[in-house]
């Protein structure tokens, strides 16, 4: 061979080892890329697995968290994950989140939605006092009519605020920054309910991570209420931080007590990260050391026989510790013997929440036991005298119960049956009704609701008063946080006649552009002599509705998450008159649509297949586009989508030369280049289930293949409102001013 042949030879050697080594290494790199997706898949795998065990243990707090990292990681899983999200929400009293994933999951109201969803859908939207929309849901769902119907009639909502003024309520002292409810009064001791946590550490872990509930008392005489107690930077949220995980409340009926007690859950949260209130008023009701785990809702007979709710000793094959009914002897040392009344079934169902008449012949509580009317039903027992055992429960008539939550009763010295509700018609949440107790018993007899602001859109229970006058007392609401506090009352029934029944101020909130009304805005209106505001919301016709208590300077301001804000300055007047009074505002507030990250779809914008020019007949739609720009101050990105039929790589590239064509189209009739961006999306961003692989219509197909506007700036300076999130102020609240950004009624002077 002569000396070329060999070099050709020899390079082609070096050729093939090359290649031989780059496909080596090809294939170890892909080896390794998939070795690590299923190391990946493998570690989600895990934590899918976690959270279902936790999810089916009631350990809502750490399923929560499980469940939010397993949606990043895959988040075509939703259909499946996020009802068990919503309900782990819904069980910590996350309302807010709540209702965010509950309607993520059902973007609209279908067959498909399970009643109990519904339920709750419609109840997380009253208690932001969106009446209409709660109706919607409960159209159809069995047992629900009467309160759908209540919901769609404004006048019978107004009806139940009537009497407001004859109301004075406070927030107490004796609150903290944790659960503090059902109280109950006997002699001149207060006896309540609190989690607060104890120098002692014992804690709970799983349903939502709290402490346990114990029994306190305070002297009537060291109770107070705080001034302006609506404002929220009192110490009440309902979230703890212990280290790096945030703590949150369980339910207060729905089973929120029969906490799952497995060890490994605990430990989860470290003993050295838990501190007792700095200052806690009252003390422990003293002779309870050897009950272990939550103890609420005491009752108080003439006798001092005192009754209260407990936890079995002792968790089902579940892990789930139900809830029984104590009986014992209180005296200023505590309480002694104890006995377990003959009432529930560890491993079945769980009787809590009693009320003793002052005989203490006569006991009404709640039970979940199955087979009657509803989740809860209130249920009563009777015995001769206090010496002899009680009777077998009896559930109350359907005057009472309901087929929804019937619960936490309280009989008052003059015989009257208080409780709380969810199905019968009220505000929202839980609501207070009352009845005779002998009528109870008999099943005779109509409820009574108890007017706002002692109901509200919140949960509200746990009556107990002072004397059989019931004009003073007090009760628990969750309506500052959803946090359980004690609030106390007072009643002015005989000083009605001489005040002006009712006087408000009144006025409508309209969308800028189409003058249509907008609902469910959030309106604050800040009366400047008390430096307090209050909170309304817009009804379906755009209009607010205020009490007026105070000659004063008024602001009012509207805001809602789709707009942009609008306010006014004016002065109401407080004058006694015979009849009710109306003032109406001076104008209506003109919300601006054009808010910087408002999206509106253009309609109509069609393309020919693989092609991106503008078509004749979308020039239209353009041209309405252009309009305007032109009336505007805005700056926008116009922004394509596709369908995810094709690869990702095509579809990206498409919707981008499609969403530059429409901004050629607009620059070249005379709009500045500055004030548009061109942003293809391809198939990042499909509205509904057709990914790559998933059978769909037509139709569905098309829902994704749209042109998008969004507000990205302004041209001019804006006045523009610190951003706050509307929902999380409520129908009828009223708020300290400083409780507000700093400059949020600033533009309205």
């Amino acid at each position: 061979m002569n000396k070329n042949g060999y070099a050709k030879m020899k390079h082609t050697i070096i050729i093939k080892r090359a290649l031989v080594i780059c496909l080596l290494i090809n294939i170890g790199l892909s080896y390794a890329m998939t070795n690590s997706n299923k190391t990946e898949e493998i570690k989600y795998s895990i934590l899918l697995t976690k959270a279902d065990i936790a999810y089916q243990n009631s350990k809502y707090a750490v399923a929560a968290e499980y469940y939010e990292n397993y949606l990043k990681f895959s988040p075509n899983s939703q259909r499946e994950i996020l009802p068990k999200l919503a309900d782990c929400y819904w069980q910590m009293r996350e309302y807010d989140r709540a209702l965010t994933v509950y309607l993520l999951n059902y973007n609209s109201i279908n067959r498909s939605v399970n009643q109990k969803d519904k339920i709750r859908i419609a109840e997380l939207h009253a208690r932001n006092g969106q009446y209409k929309q709660a109706a919607q849901w409960l159209n159809g769902v069995t047992g629900y009519r009467l309160k759908a119907d209540f919901y769609n009639e404004s006048d019978s909502i107004n009806k139940m605020k009537q009497d407001s003024l004859s109301w004075k309520i406070g927030f107490l002292n004796i609150n903290s920054s944790y659960r503090d409810f059902s109280p109950f009064i006997a002699g001149n001791t207060l006896f309540f309910t609190s989690n607060k946590p104890l120098i002692i550490k014992k804690r709970s872990y799983g349903w939502d991570g709290d402490n346990y509930a114990h029994l306190w008392k305070i002297p009537v005489s060291d109770v107070d209420s705080i001034p302006s107690f609506y404002q929220l930077d009192l110490k009440t949220s309902n979230k703890k931080k212990s280290g790096n995980k945030t703590k949150k409340l369980a339910g207060i009926y729905d089973c929120g007590d029969n906490k799952s007690l497995d060890k490994a859950y605990r430990k989860f949260i470290k003993e050295s990260s838990v501190k007792a209130d700095l200052s806690p008023i009252g003390e422990l009701i003293k002779g309870l050391d050897n009950f272990k785990f939550n103890m609420g809702e005491i009752s108080v007979d003439k006798n001092n026989h005192i009754y209260f709710s407990t936890n079995y000793p002792t968790a089902d094959k579940k892990g789930v510790n139900r809830i029984c009914l104590m009986e014992g002897l209180y005296t200023s040392a505590g309480i002694s013997k104890l006995v377990k009344l003959p009432f529930g079934d560890a491993n079945s169902y769980s009787v809590m929440h009693p009320a003793v008449n002052s005989e203490g012949t006569i006991m009404v509580c709640t039970s979940d036991k199955k087979g009657d009317k509803g989740n809860f039903d209130l249920y009563f027992s009777q015995r001769k005298d206090i010496n002899q055992p009680w009777d077998s429960l009896k559930a109350l008539g359907d005057n009472v119960n309901t087929i929804g939550n019937d619960v936490f009763p309280s009989i008052t010295a003059n015989g009257i049956l208080y409780f709380s509700s969810d199905n019968i018609p009220g505000l929202g949440g839980l609501d207070i009704f009352r009845i005779p107790l002998h009528e109870a018993i008999s099943g005779n007899g109509k409820v009574e609701h108890i007017s706002y602001p002692i109901n509200s859109s919140a949960d509200d229970f746990g009556w107990t008063e002072q004397d059989s006058t019931g004009l003073k007392g007090f009760f628990t609401s969750d309506r500052l946080n959803y946090n359980d506090n004690i609030y106390c009352f007072t009643n002015f029934p005989n000083k009605i006649p001489k005040l002006p029944k009712k006087s408000f101020i009144d006025g409508y909130v309209f969308e800028k552009q189409s003058l249509k009304p907008i609902a469910g805005a959030t309106i604050f209106l800040y009366n400047i002599s008390e430096d307090t505001v209050y909170i309304a919301k817009t009804d379906q016709n755009g209009k607010y509705h205020f009490p007026v208590l105070t000659t004063s300077k008024v602001i009012i301001k509207a805001v809602d998450k789709k707009h942009l804000s609008d306010c006014l300055s004016s002065n109401i007047k407080y004058e006694p008159q015979p009849e009710d009074t109306i003032q109406n505002s001076p104008r209506n507030l003109l919300l601006d649509k054009f808010k910087i990250g408002f999206v509106w779809k253009l309609s109509n914008i069609h393309y020919d297949f693989d092609k991106w020019n503008i078509r004749p007949d979308a020039m239209p739609i353009l041209d309405s586009l252009i309009m305007v720009l032109n009336e505007q101050p805005i700056t926008v990105e116009l922004g394509s989508h596709t369908d995810s039929r094709g690869s990702t790589k095509y579809n990206q590239k498409l919707s981008q030369h499609r969403a530059e064509s429409a901004v050629d189209y607009l620059i070249q009739h005379g709009i500045n280049s500055k004030r548009i961006t061109a942003k293809g999306y391809g198939e990042s961003q499909l509205l509904n289930r057709c990914s790559d692989g998933v059978p769909c219509s037509e139709e569905e197909h098309q829902a994704n293949r749209r042109t998008e506007v969004k507000v990205t700036g302004y041209t001019t300076p804006q006045k523009v409102t610190t951003n706050i999130n509307p929902d999380k102020y409520k129908e009828g609240e009223a708020v300290k001013r400083s409780a507000l950004p700093k400059n949020f009624f600033e533009e309205c002077r």
